[in-house]
């Protein structure tokens, strides 16, 4: 069975859903902004430390001595800000940015929304407020949401899974940078120590705790996002099946009830990753984006084919 046209369908967004997709841009670029405040100070405190213990080696003085101590005392109360205070603050954001995607996302596939998972919807003067103070491209939101040319509900079910799939590729890309980065990192600290012949006390004192908050962000960060890559290929593996495994019976009335339901539950794993860990840094998801989309944008193609080839009839149908 061929079919000639286009894989993806441009959707008429109302002014609600383009509140959301404002407000959930600049909540998720507020969420960037502190992991950015909690790197940027995690780093600035692990560089300083080295070089205190640099200088010191080189040239001991009571200067240097004093700065030594100072950024180990200040190493060791970042990572107490960063356990205690920062991390929550910066969760309450993200489970926020979360939460606007989530109400976005429902409306547009047409899904119930969860209370049980989910709780309730943010505010609509909160929306409109966090709407306001977007100044990006309202365009390269609403490309980054064209639906699949498929009928109902299969189209919501491969969105999902390209946001699956795309998602989880950025993260675990994200997660081998990070970890990549923490083991240079180490090896750098033990070789200068090493190379000063310090005593394994010295290096723990003197190395370990200023650089103990960027160590503790960089495997936090490693473990979050190489899970949230886990669980989005395992629900997208299970999803992609079903959804071949039912095309031929895409017409019954049960299996398209069937169907929504697994969306609903497919809906609750993206709500639940992205609350768990913020997304990547803008510039390192810009940096792969023109292959992913092209990667993805394939893939979605490539999707489309297998299920008319599994039996989908390619019609419009009635969303319930």
């Amino acid at each position: 069975m061929s079919d000639r046209r286009s894989v993806v369908r441009q959707r008429q967004l109302d002014p609600t859903l383009c509140h959301l997709l404002r407000a959930t841009a600049v909540s998720h670029a507020r969420v960037r902004r502190l992991a950015a405040l909690r790197i940027g100070i995690s780093l600035t405190l692990a560089v300083t430390g080295l070089v205190a213990v640099l200088a010191g080696s080189l040239n001991a003085t009571p200067f240097t001595r004093s700065l030594s101590i100072t950024v180990t005392v200040a190493g060791a109360l970042w990572a107490l800000v960063y356990s205690l205070g920062l991390a929550s603050w910066a969760h309450r954001e993200l489970q926020r940015a979360a939460l606007l995607q989530e109400t976005f996302e429902v409306r547009l596939f047409h899904l119930p929304w969860n209370h049980v998972l989910a709780g309730d919807e943010v505010p609509a003067e909160d929306v409109h407020k966090l709407s306001s103070r977007f100044r990006g491209s309202e365009d390269s939101l609403r490309v980054s949401y064209a639906m699949p040319n498929l009928p109902a509900p299969f189209d919501v079910l491969a969105r999902q899974q390209q946001n699956l799939a795309w998602g989880g590729r950025v993260r675990r890309r994200y997660a081998r940078a990070v970890l990549a980065a923490l083991l240079a990192w180490t090896a750098f600290g033990l070789l200068t120590a090493m190379l000063r012949g310090s005593t394994v006390t010295d290096f723990l004192v003197q190395w370990c705790v200023p650089s103990l908050g960027l160590l503790m962000l960089g495997w936090d960060t490693f473990r979050e996002q190489r899970g949230i890559f886990t669980d989005r290929r395992r629900v997208g593996r299970w999803s992609r099946s079903r959804s071949l495994h039912a095309a031929p019976l895409s017409q019954e009335p049960a299996t398209r009830q069937e169907l929504w339901l697994m969306a609903r539950q497919v809906q609750d794993q993206l709500f639940l990753t992205r609350r768990r860990a913020p997304r990547v840094p803008s510039w390192f998801f810009r940096r792969y984006y023109l292959q992913d989309s092209s990667d993805f944008t394939a893939g979605l193609a490539e999707t489309r084919r297998a299920l008319v080839d599994a039996g989908l009839t390619i019609r419009a149908y009635r969303r319930p």
